[in-house]
Protein backbone atom coordinates (compact mmCIF):
# COMPACT_ATOMS: atom_id res chain seq x y z
CA UNK A 1 0.00 0.00 0.00
CA UNK A 2 1.38 3.46 -0.83
CA UNK A 3 2.36 5.52 2.16
CA UNK A 4 -0.26 8.12 1.26
CA UNK A 5 -3.06 5.82 2.36
CA UNK A 6 -1.50 5.61 5.79
CA UNK A 7 -1.13 9.37 5.99
CA UNK A 8 -4.71 9.98 5.05
CA UNK A 9 -6.37 7.32 7.10
CA UNK A 10 -4.84 7.65 10.50
CA UNK A 11 -3.33 9.91 13.06
CA UNK A 12 0.17 8.77 13.95
CA UNK A 13 -0.53 8.50 17.64
CA UNK A 14 -3.42 6.16 17.01
CA UNK A 15 -1.50 4.17 14.45
CA UNK A 16 1.23 3.38 16.94
CA UNK A 17 -1.39 2.48 19.51
CA UNK A 18 -2.88 -0.08 17.14
CA UNK A 19 0.49 -1.47 16.12
CA UNK A 20 2.24 -1.73 19.46
CA UNK A 21 2.33 -0.20 22.94
CA UNK A 22 4.88 2.33 24.05
CA UNK A 23 3.76 5.33 21.94
CA UNK A 24 2.73 8.78 23.04
CA UNK A 25 0.32 8.71 25.94
CA UNK A 26 1.72 5.36 27.15
CA UNK A 27 4.93 6.63 28.74
CA UNK A 28 6.24 3.06 28.70
CA UNK A 29 4.80 2.36 32.15
CA UNK A 30 2.07 -0.15 31.36
CA UNK A 31 2.56 -3.67 30.09
CA UNK A 32 1.34 -4.58 26.56
CA UNK A 33 -1.61 -6.54 27.96
CA UNK A 34 -2.73 -3.50 30.02
CA UNK A 35 -3.17 -1.20 26.98
CA UNK A 36 -6.45 -1.59 25.08
CA UNK A 37 -6.22 -1.87 21.32
CA UNK A 38 -6.58 1.62 19.82
CA UNK A 39 -5.95 3.44 23.08
CA UNK A 40 -5.27 7.17 23.09
CA UNK A 41 -4.85 9.22 26.23
CA UNK A 42 -7.70 11.56 27.06
CA UNK A 43 -10.13 10.08 24.53
CA UNK A 44 -12.91 7.54 24.63
CA UNK A 45 -13.39 4.91 21.95
CA UNK A 46 -16.94 4.81 20.64
CA UNK A 47 -18.96 2.14 18.79
CA UNK A 48 -19.90 4.49 15.92
CA UNK A 49 -18.61 7.68 14.25
CA UNK A 50 -19.14 10.76 16.39
CA UNK A 51 -20.09 12.97 13.47
CA UNK A 52 -21.16 16.56 13.90
CA UNK A 53 -21.29 19.96 12.26
CA UNK A 54 -18.93 22.73 13.31
CA UNK A 55 -20.47 26.07 12.41
CA UNK A 56 -18.95 29.55 12.65
CA UNK A 57 -20.35 33.06 12.48
CA UNK A 58 -17.88 34.80 10.18
CA UNK A 59 -18.29 38.32 11.60
CA UNK A 60 -18.18 37.56 15.32
CA UNK A 61 -16.20 34.32 15.16
CA UNK A 62 -18.54 32.53 17.55
CA UNK A 63 -18.51 28.79 16.91
CA UNK A 64 -20.74 25.88 17.85
CA UNK A 65 -20.63 22.13 17.48
CA UNK A 66 -23.82 20.24 16.64
CA UNK A 67 -23.86 16.50 17.32
CA UNK A 68 -25.61 14.68 14.49
CA UNK A 69 -26.22 11.77 16.87
CA UNK A 70 -27.91 13.63 19.73
CA UNK A 71 -28.74 16.94 18.00
CA UNK A 72 -27.27 18.78 20.99
CA UNK A 73 -25.29 21.98 20.35
CA UNK A 74 -22.33 23.17 22.42
CA UNK A 75 -20.45 26.47 22.38
CA UNK A 76 -16.85 26.02 21.19
CA UNK A 77 -15.60 29.58 21.59
CA UNK A 78 -15.32 32.91 19.80
CA UNK A 79 -12.37 34.17 17.76
CA UNK A 80 -13.26 37.55 16.29
CA UNK A 81 -13.83 38.15 12.58
CA UNK A 82 -12.84 34.99 10.73
CA UNK A 83 -10.79 34.94 7.53
CA UNK A 84 -10.65 31.17 7.00
CA UNK A 85 -11.30 27.82 8.67
CA UNK A 86 -9.44 24.67 7.69
CA UNK A 87 -10.18 21.18 8.95
CA UNK A 88 -7.37 18.72 9.53
CA UNK A 89 -8.59 15.47 11.03
CA UNK A 90 -9.46 16.02 14.70
CA UNK A 91 -8.67 19.73 14.55
CA UNK A 92 -10.08 22.88 13.02
CA UNK A 93 -7.75 25.82 12.42
CA UNK A 94 -9.54 29.16 12.60
CA UNK A 95 -7.66 32.14 11.18
CA UNK A 96 -8.98 35.32 12.77
CA UNK A 97 -7.52 38.74 13.55
CA UNK A 98 -3.92 37.74 12.89
CA UNK A 99 -3.94 34.47 14.85
CA UNK A 100 -4.62 30.84 13.99
CA UNK A 101 -6.75 29.25 16.70
CA UNK A 102 -6.40 25.49 17.14
CA UNK A 103 -9.79 23.99 18.00
CA UNK A 104 -10.14 20.37 19.08
CA UNK A 105 -13.48 19.26 17.65
CA UNK A 106 -13.53 16.29 20.01
CA UNK A 107 -14.54 13.78 17.33
CA UNK A 108 -12.53 11.78 14.81
CA UNK A 109 -12.22 8.44 13.03
CA UNK A 110 -9.10 6.40 12.35
CA UNK A 111 -9.32 3.99 9.41
CA UNK A 112 -6.82 1.13 9.40
CA UNK A 113 -8.15 -0.52 6.25
CA UNK A 114 -9.58 -3.68 7.80
CA UNK A 115 -11.11 -1.87 10.77
CA UNK A 116 -11.87 1.59 12.11
CA UNK A 117 -11.68 3.31 15.47
CA UNK A 118 -14.11 6.04 16.49
CA UNK A 119 -13.10 8.52 19.18
CA UNK A 120 -14.52 11.33 21.22
CA UNK A 121 -12.97 13.85 23.59
CA UNK A 122 -13.99 17.10 25.18
CA UNK A 123 -14.06 19.78 22.44
CA UNK A 124 -12.33 23.07 23.09
CA UNK A 125 -9.38 25.33 22.41
CA UNK A 126 -5.88 23.84 22.29
CA UNK A 127 -4.17 27.21 21.87
CA UNK A 128 -3.16 29.73 19.25
CA UNK A 129 -0.49 29.95 16.56
CA UNK A 130 1.09 33.33 15.90
CA UNK A 131 2.65 33.56 12.43
CA UNK A 132 3.19 36.91 10.65
CA UNK A 133 0.76 37.25 7.77
CA UNK A 134 -0.81 33.85 8.52
CA UNK A 135 -2.11 32.39 5.27
CA UNK A 136 -2.76 28.86 4.06
CA UNK A 137 -3.03 26.03 6.60
CA UNK A 138 -2.30 22.51 5.37
CA UNK A 139 -1.74 19.10 6.93
CA UNK A 140 -1.47 15.39 6.26
CA UNK A 141 -2.77 13.83 9.48
CA UNK A 142 0.68 13.85 11.04
CA UNK A 143 1.73 17.49 10.84
CA UNK A 144 0.19 20.83 9.99
CA UNK A 145 1.92 23.84 8.43
CA UNK A 146 0.88 27.49 8.65
CA UNK A 147 2.37 29.64 5.89
CA UNK A 148 3.56 33.19 6.52
CA UNK A 149 2.75 35.22 3.40
CA UNK A 150 4.83 38.18 4.59
CA UNK A 151 7.92 36.26 5.72
CA UNK A 152 7.84 33.35 3.27
CA UNK A 153 8.16 30.40 5.60
CA UNK A 154 5.88 27.72 7.03
CA UNK A 155 5.72 26.98 10.73
CA UNK A 156 5.15 23.25 11.31
CA UNK A 157 3.31 21.63 14.23
CA UNK A 158 2.96 17.93 15.06
CA UNK A 159 -0.32 16.18 15.74
CA UNK A 160 1.21 14.25 18.62
CA UNK A 161 1.86 17.56 20.39
CA UNK A 162 -1.63 18.87 19.69
CA UNK A 163 -3.08 15.61 21.00
CA UNK A 164 -1.24 16.33 24.25
CA UNK A 165 -2.54 19.90 24.35
CA UNK A 166 0.77 21.45 23.27
CA UNK A 167 1.07 24.09 20.54
CA UNK A 168 4.79 24.36 19.76
CA UNK A 169 6.64 24.86 16.47
CA UNK A 170 8.68 21.75 15.67
CA UNK A 171 10.04 22.63 12.24
CA UNK A 172 10.24 25.48 9.72
CA UNK A 173 10.30 25.26 5.94
CA UNK A 174 11.42 28.33 4.02
CA UNK A 175 10.26 29.77 0.72
CA UNK A 176 9.82 33.45 -0.24
CA UNK A 177 7.04 35.90 0.66
CA UNK A 178 3.99 35.27 -1.55
CA UNK A 179 0.45 33.92 -1.40
CA UNK A 180 1.78 30.41 -1.06
CA UNK A 181 1.45 27.25 0.95
CA UNK A 182 3.47 24.37 2.36
CA UNK A 183 1.83 20.95 2.55
CA UNK A 184 3.33 18.33 4.89
CA UNK A 185 3.65 14.92 3.24
CA UNK A 186 5.02 12.46 5.80
CA UNK A 187 8.57 13.59 6.48
CA UNK A 188 8.57 15.74 3.33
CA UNK A 189 6.96 19.01 2.26
CA UNK A 190 5.29 20.26 -0.92
CA UNK A 191 6.46 23.88 -1.13
CA UNK A 192 4.97 26.53 -3.41
CA UNK A 193 7.38 28.66 -5.47
CA UNK A 194 6.61 32.31 -6.22
CA UNK A 195 6.40 33.62 -9.78
CA UNK A 196 8.20 36.65 -11.15
CA UNK A 197 5.63 39.03 -9.69
CA UNK A 198 6.51 37.74 -6.23
CA UNK A 199 2.85 37.35 -5.31
CA UNK A 200 1.20 34.35 -6.95
CA UNK A 201 2.73 30.86 -6.99
CA UNK A 202 4.08 29.54 -10.29
CA UNK A 203 4.85 26.01 -9.20
CA UNK A 204 5.86 23.64 -6.43
CA UNK A 205 8.78 21.51 -5.40
CA UNK A 206 9.11 18.71 -2.84
CA UNK A 207 11.69 18.96 -0.08
CA UNK A 208 12.82 16.66 2.69
CA UNK A 209 13.07 17.46 6.39
CA UNK A 210 16.51 19.04 5.80
CA UNK A 211 15.01 21.44 3.25
CA UNK A 212 16.75 19.61 0.39
CA UNK A 213 14.88 19.36 -2.92
CA UNK A 214 13.88 15.81 -3.81
CA UNK A 215 11.48 16.73 -6.64
CA UNK A 216 12.48 19.81 -8.69
CA UNK A 217 10.08 22.58 -9.56
CA UNK A 218 6.84 21.50 -11.24
CA UNK A 219 4.69 24.03 -13.07
CA UNK A 220 1.46 25.08 -11.34
CA UNK A 221 0.69 28.71 -12.25
CA UNK A 222 -1.85 30.39 -10.02
CA UNK A 223 -1.88 27.63 -7.40
CA UNK A 224 -5.01 28.37 -5.38
CA UNK A 225 -6.02 25.25 -3.45
CA UNK A 226 -5.18 21.65 -2.69
CA UNK A 227 -6.91 18.54 -1.42
CA UNK A 228 -5.98 14.99 -0.45
CA UNK A 229 -7.20 11.87 -2.23
CA UNK A 230 -6.18 8.23 -1.96
CA UNK A 231 -4.17 8.67 -5.15
CA UNK A 232 -2.18 11.69 -4.01
CA UNK A 233 -2.35 15.42 -3.36
CA UNK A 234 -4.25 17.38 -6.00
CA UNK A 235 -3.36 21.04 -6.56
CA UNK A 236 -5.57 23.42 -8.53
CA UNK A 237 -3.60 25.43 -11.10
CA UNK A 238 -4.62 27.96 -13.74
CA UNK A 239 -3.99 25.36 -16.46
CA UNK A 240 -5.51 22.32 -14.76
CA UNK A 241 -4.65 20.12 -11.80
CA UNK A 242 -1.29 18.88 -10.60
CA UNK A 243 -1.21 15.46 -8.96
CA UNK A 244 1.68 14.88 -6.55
CA UNK A 245 2.23 11.38 -5.25
CA UNK A 246 4.81 9.31 -3.42
CA UNK A 247 5.66 5.64 -3.71
CA UNK A 248 8.41 3.95 -1.71
CA UNK A 249 10.08 7.27 -0.99
CA UNK A 250 10.08 8.54 -4.57
CA UNK A 251 7.99 11.59 -5.48
CA UNK A 252 6.44 12.32 -8.86
CA UNK A 253 4.09 14.95 -10.25
CA UNK A 254 1.72 14.80 -13.21
CA UNK A 255 -0.32 17.60 -14.75
CA UNK A 256 -3.97 16.91 -15.57
CA UNK A 257 -4.69 19.71 -18.07
CA UNK A 258 -8.12 21.18 -18.65
CA UNK A 259 -9.85 19.87 -21.79
CA UNK A 260 -10.59 22.09 -24.78
CA UNK A 261 -14.05 23.06 -23.51
CA UNK A 262 -12.42 24.93 -20.63
CA UNK A 263 -11.54 27.80 -22.97
CA UNK A 264 -13.07 31.00 -21.62
CA UNK A 265 -13.99 29.52 -18.26
CA UNK A 266 -12.38 30.68 -15.01
CA UNK A 267 -9.94 28.20 -13.45
CA UNK A 268 -11.02 26.08 -10.52
CA UNK A 269 -10.09 27.62 -7.19
CA UNK A 270 -11.45 24.93 -4.87
CA UNK A 271 -12.04 21.20 -5.27
CA UNK A 272 -14.56 19.48 -2.98
CA UNK A 273 -15.32 15.82 -2.35
CA UNK A 274 -16.36 13.20 0.15
CA UNK A 275 -13.32 12.51 2.34
CA UNK A 276 -11.45 9.45 1.13
CA UNK A 277 -12.78 9.49 -2.44
CA UNK A 278 -10.92 10.11 -5.70
CA UNK A 279 -13.59 12.21 -7.41
CA UNK A 280 -13.56 16.00 -7.09
CA UNK A 281 -15.96 18.73 -8.17
CA UNK A 282 -16.08 22.49 -8.53
CA UNK A 283 -18.24 25.21 -10.13
CA UNK A 284 -17.41 25.85 -13.79
CA UNK A 285 -18.32 29.48 -14.29
CA UNK A 286 -21.61 29.91 -16.10
CA UNK A 287 -21.45 26.47 -17.69
CA UNK A 288 -22.06 24.06 -14.81
CA UNK A 289 -19.72 21.77 -12.88
CA UNK A 290 -16.21 20.44 -13.31
CA UNK A 291 -15.79 16.79 -12.35
CA UNK A 292 -12.25 15.49 -11.89
CA UNK A 293 -11.70 11.75 -11.70
CA UNK A 294 -8.25 11.61 -10.14
CA UNK A 295 -7.83 7.86 -10.68
CA UNK A 296 -8.50 8.20 -14.41
CA UNK A 297 -6.88 11.66 -14.59
CA UNK A 298 -9.81 13.11 -16.54
CA UNK A 299 -11.83 16.32 -16.34
CA UNK A 300 -15.49 16.34 -17.39
CA UNK A 301 -17.59 19.46 -17.85
CA UNK A 302 -21.13 18.74 -16.63
CA UNK A 303 -23.80 21.14 -17.87
CA UNK A 304 -26.41 22.40 -15.40
CA UNK A 305 -29.68 24.32 -16.00
CA UNK A 306 -28.33 27.29 -13.99
CA UNK A 307 -24.85 28.40 -12.86
CA UNK A 308 -23.73 26.86 -9.58
CA UNK A 309 -22.16 28.43 -6.48
CA UNK A 310 -21.06 25.22 -4.73
CA UNK A 311 -20.31 21.66 -5.83
CA UNK A 312 -18.94 18.48 -4.32
CA UNK A 313 -18.50 14.89 -5.51
CA UNK A 314 -20.02 11.93 -3.69
CA UNK A 315 -17.30 9.70 -5.12
CA UNK A 316 -19.52 6.76 -6.09
CA UNK A 317 -19.25 7.38 -9.84
CA UNK A 318 -22.95 8.30 -9.90
CA UNK A 319 -23.43 11.64 -8.18
CA UNK A 320 -22.06 15.15 -8.10
CA UNK A 321 -24.05 17.56 -5.94
CA UNK A 322 -24.30 21.22 -6.88
CA UNK A 323 -26.21 24.23 -5.62
CA UNK A 324 -27.57 26.56 -8.27
CA UNK A 325 -27.82 30.34 -8.07
CA UNK A 326 -31.59 29.85 -7.92
CA UNK A 327 -31.26 27.94 -4.64
CA UNK A 328 -31.91 24.51 -6.15
CA UNK A 329 -29.79 21.51 -5.19
CA UNK A 330 -28.93 19.27 -8.13
CA UNK A 331 -27.57 15.74 -8.44
CA UNK A 332 -25.70 15.13 -11.71
CA UNK A 333 -24.50 11.78 -13.02
CA UNK A 334 -20.84 12.33 -14.01
CA UNK A 335 -20.77 9.27 -16.28
CA UNK A 336 -23.87 10.20 -18.27
CA UNK A 337 -23.77 13.97 -17.84
CA UNK A 338 -27.46 13.97 -16.98
CA UNK A 339 -29.44 15.61 -14.19
CA UNK A 340 -30.64 12.85 -11.85
CA UNK A 341 -32.55 14.94 -9.31
CA UNK A 342 -33.31 18.56 -8.46
CA UNK A 343 -34.87 20.08 -5.36
CA UNK A 344 -35.67 23.72 -4.59
CA UNK A 345 -34.23 24.08 -1.08
CA UNK A 346 -32.94 27.65 -0.63
CA UNK A 347 -33.84 31.16 -1.68
CA UNK A 348 -32.10 32.54 -4.80
CA UNK A 349 -28.51 33.55 -4.13
CA UNK A 350 -27.43 37.04 -5.25
CA UNK A 351 -23.80 37.25 -6.42
CA UNK A 352 -23.10 40.07 -3.93
CA UNK A 353 -23.88 37.89 -0.93
CA UNK A 354 -21.13 37.87 1.72
CA UNK A 355 -21.42 34.20 2.66
CA UNK A 356 -22.37 31.40 0.29
CA UNK A 357 -23.82 28.00 1.24
CA UNK A 358 -21.48 25.02 1.52
CA UNK A 359 -21.96 21.32 0.78
CA UNK A 360 -20.43 18.62 2.98
CA UNK A 361 -20.73 14.93 2.08
CA UNK A 362 -20.23 11.66 3.95
CA UNK A 363 -20.98 8.05 3.02
CA UNK A 364 -24.75 8.33 3.50
CA UNK A 365 -25.77 11.98 3.80
CA UNK A 366 -24.94 15.45 2.55
CA UNK A 367 -25.22 18.66 4.57
CA UNK A 368 -26.16 21.95 2.97
CA UNK A 369 -25.62 25.15 4.93
CA UNK A 370 -28.12 28.00 4.65
CA UNK A 371 -26.34 31.08 6.07
CA UNK A 372 -29.27 33.37 5.28
CA UNK A 373 -31.52 31.46 7.67
CA UNK A 374 -28.84 30.19 10.10
CA UNK A 375 -29.62 26.55 9.47
CA UNK A 376 -28.34 23.37 7.87
CA UNK A 377 -30.21 20.77 5.86
CA UNK A 378 -29.42 17.06 6.03
CA UNK A 379 -29.89 15.53 2.57
CA UNK A 380 -30.43 11.89 1.66
CA UNK A 381 -28.69 12.09 -1.71
CA UNK A 382 -29.63 8.50 -2.59
CA UNK A 383 -33.35 9.29 -2.30
CA UNK A 384 -33.86 12.10 -4.81
CA UNK A 385 -32.32 14.73 -2.51
CA UNK A 386 -34.88 14.22 0.24
CA UNK A 387 -34.45 16.55 3.23
CA UNK A 388 -34.05 14.16 6.17
CA UNK A 389 -33.58 16.76 8.93
CA UNK A 390 -33.36 20.52 9.32
CA UNK A 391 -31.16 22.03 12.02
CA UNK A 392 -31.66 25.56 13.30
CA UNK A 393 -28.24 26.94 14.31
CA UNK A 394 -26.80 30.07 15.95
CA UNK A 395 -25.08 30.74 12.60
CA UNK A 396 -23.95 28.77 9.56
CA UNK A 397 -21.69 31.16 7.64
CA UNK A 398 -18.97 28.50 7.69
CA UNK A 399 -19.77 24.80 8.13
CA UNK A 400 -17.54 21.75 8.48
CA UNK A 401 -18.47 18.13 9.08
CA UNK A 402 -16.34 16.60 11.83
CA UNK A 403 -15.80 13.09 13.16
CA UNK A 404 -15.20 11.43 9.77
Amino acid sequence: MPKLATLLLGLPLLMTACAAPGGAGDAGAASPSAIPHGYIAGAQEQPEPQIGLLTVDQKSGTSHLLSLLTEATVDTGAFGRVDAVEQEGRYAFVTAEGLVHVLDTGAWTVDHGDHKHYYSAEPGSVGTISVPGAGAVAGDGMSVAVFSTSEGYASVYRHEDLDAGIVAEKARTTSTPHQGRVIPYGDHFIVSIAGQDGTAPMGIEVRDADNQVVLPQQSCPGLSAHTWTRVGVVLSCADGALLVRENDGAFAAEKIPYPAEAAGLPPVTKLEHRPGSNELAAPAGEKGIWHLNVSKKTWTLLATPVPVVAASAVGDGKRVLALGVDGSLMSVDPAKGTLSARAQLLEPLPPTRDTMPQIRIDSSRAYLSDPGRSRALEIDYKADLRVARTFDLPASDIMLEVGL
